[in-house]
């Protein structure tokens, strides 16, 4: 009688299981990959660091704002430095999601179901929400990470084995050599996988010889479980789970294109978060995509689809710091209902988005001003008003409350747990808004303690008080204005007039030589205004290069000044929408051109 294969049955087949997470962990965690498999050359200093919850990794640590809305190098051809590194990227958990999704046709989501470690994180930053774009060329493989890997590859493999899907994708009919059908599979799973061909070298490796992984999981067994070995494999190497930028590689050019299969990758994981669709590796294959008008004209299809809506969507919530409302705490002795509406936060944030790109101007501005928002009965009772339905705008034209940043998302988590908090408001205003820098406390070597609790005076008042010490007045003077005009909302995003009995204040005036400088009365005057600033719209422009650069800080600084040329060449009409910002930037040579020196 056959045995049945089992993972935990089999000692030979551990080993293997165990070696190639090794190889993993030796080749990922610190190297570059060469075209046929690892060597042993390392990434460039980096600079900073970013995290988030138990990961941490080496990244740029000056994203939060550069103050600088000028242009160097108008486009930089010719020059290195105008261009990103050659370079490889780990892919971040909700790209893995979708390709394994692609390669194994499943809806599962690993990364969700089985714990993977958050993604490191880079761009502006503040609390408590953290740095932004999960987009990070500093993403790495820990051993944490590693063993979450093998569990997701055991789990998709015997599903495809199961409902059948490993066998329609390794067919193998009577009377041909198994390991001639399993060096196939290889070539094939291996291609949507790679995204390029594999090498001989690498079948070889896995099917060739008593000791390769299909033989120590086939022989004695099945063809099948030689397979189901394999798809795991692939699953965990460093050509699946990271992206490369090198280009043919061997030369000695300063700068170098991509490929087209490295651009078609690239084109798609920015646009959609996924693998690139058949259209996309028809179009590499014809060697379009190394021209503007062939990245343009697959740019706007990507768009358009569903996973393309989605991924501008995703940007512009990591971008805003309100990806993860949901999971924030409230003290439920000051916010009861906070966490049944939270969620209702998230789906509005996602739903107001995709109305403005789908059904309205597609505009920043909009986004920063809009008078009404898409909000189910549980959120618009938050806000005062009658829902028109989940799917259909709600006017909050009476309400005051004016654009995204006026959203209970935002609102509630740029605060504390039991109130309100100007600085944190403040603090990412400017630099995710504005791009201005504002320096840590710690890096002045200023200790920061909270205003103690005082129920006499209101948040503003007690928050006050930081502008009246000289130690903090300079930095303060500039943030508390942008927190003090939100004082009309509290922690969870409500709506006041009055707290502990007294009158709120949300007059400010804003004083920092730019164009949106001024006195306002509300939050939605100071919002009106920011829609219209060309600092805001610039800023705009940086954060989503930085949010698909996978990098920002001083390092890339000039190749970003070199796109915000680019994008200032665009007809006027077309610099405020988001989607014609990231076509600029993938029709630019900016986006396939990489520089080979430091």
């Amino acid at each position: 009688m056959r045995r049945s294969f089992h993972h935990h049955a089999r000692p030979t087949f551990r080993a293997a299981r165990l070696g190639t997470q090794a190889s993993l962990l030796g080749c990922c965690a610190t190297l570059v990959l060469s075209t046929t498999g690892c060597t042993a050359a390392p990434l460039g200093s980096e600079e900073g660091t970013s995290s988030t919850g138990g990961t941490t990794a080496t990244g740029d640590g000056d994203g939060d704002g550069d103050g600088s809305g000028g242009t160097t190098n108008g486009g930089g051809s010719g020059a290195s430095e105008a261009f990103l590194p050659a370079r490889i990227r780990r892919m971040t958990n909700a790209e893995y999601d979708s390709s394994v999704q692609a390669l194994f046709e499943t809806p599962l989501r690993p990364s969700v179901e089985f714990g993977f470690p958050p993604d490191s994180r880079q761009g502006p930053a503040n609390a408590p929400a953290g740095p932004a774009f999960t987009v990070n060329e500093a993403q790495r493989v820990d051993p944490v990470l590693a063993d979450k890997l093998d569990t997701a590859a055991l789990a998709l493999a015997a599903e495809a084995r199961q409902n059948g899907t490993l066998l329609r994708l390794a067919p193998c009919a009577a009377g041909q050599a198994e390991e001639v059908c399993a060096a196939e599979f290889v070539r094939s799973f291996g291609q949507k996988a790679y995204h390029r061909s594999v090498f001989q070298e690498e079948v070889d490796a896995l099917v060739v010889g008593t000791d390769a992984p299909y033989h120590v999981a086939a022989d004695g067994y099945s063809y099948e479980d030689g397979i189901e070995q394999l798809a795991r494999i692939i699953v965990q190497m460093p050509s699946f789970l990271y992206l490369t930028e090198l280009g043919e590689g061997g030369g000695t050019e300063p700068v170098i294109a991509m490929t087209e299969a490295e651009i078609a990758a690239a084109l798609s994981y920015l646009l959609t978060a996924g693998p690139p669709d058949s259209l996309l590796l028809e179009a590499a294959s014809a060697g379009i995509l190394s021209t503007e008008d062939g990245r343009e004209a697959e740019a706007r299809r990507l768009l358009r689809t569903d996973l393309g809506r989605a991924r501008v969507v995703q940007i512009v919530r990591e971008w805003l710091g309100i990806a993860e409302v949901a999971r924030r705490d409230k003290a439920l002795s000051v916010y009861p209902d906070y966490p049944e509406v939270s969620h209702s936060m998230e789906e509005e944030s996602k739903a107001f988005i995709e109305e403005v790109l789908e059904n309205s101007t597609g505009t920043w501005s909009e986004l920063l001003s809009a008078d009404w928002t898409i909000a189910d009965d549980a959120l618009a009772a938050v806000y005062g008003v009658p829902s028109a339905g989940p799917e259909a705008r709600t006017s909050l034209a009476s309400t005051g409350r004016r654009g995204i940043l006026n959203q209970g998302a935002f609102l509630s988590v740029f605060a504390t747990n039991d109130g309100s908090h100007p600085v944190f408001r403040g603090v990412a205003l400017l630099r995710r808004i504005a791009c201005l820098d504002v320096p840590d406390p710690g890096a002045l070597g200023v200790v920061v303690s909270l205003p103690p609790g005082d129920g006499s005076i209101t948040t503003r008042e007690r928050f006050a008080r930081h502008s009246s010490d000289p130690e903090c007045a300079q930095c303060h003077n500039a943030i508390d204005p942008f927190g003090f005009a939100l004082e009309g909302y509290d922690g969870m995003g409500r709506a006041r007039d009055m707290e502990n009995g007294l009158p709120i204040d949300t007059s400010v005036d804003v004083a920092l030589s730019s164009d949106f400088d001024g006195s306002y009365s509300t939050s939605a005057d100071l919002m009106q205004a920011l829609s219209q600033s060309d600092v805001v719209r610039t800023c705009m422009a940086r954060q989503l290069f930085r949010s698909t650069a996978a990098k920002s800080g001083a390092s890339t600084r000039e190749v970003e000044d070199a796109f915000i040329a680019t994008w200032q060449a665009l007809p006027e009409d077309q610099q405020d929408k988001l989607e014609e910002v990231l076509i600029a930037f993938a029709s630019s040579p900016l986006f396939i051109q990489r520089r080979t020196e430091p």
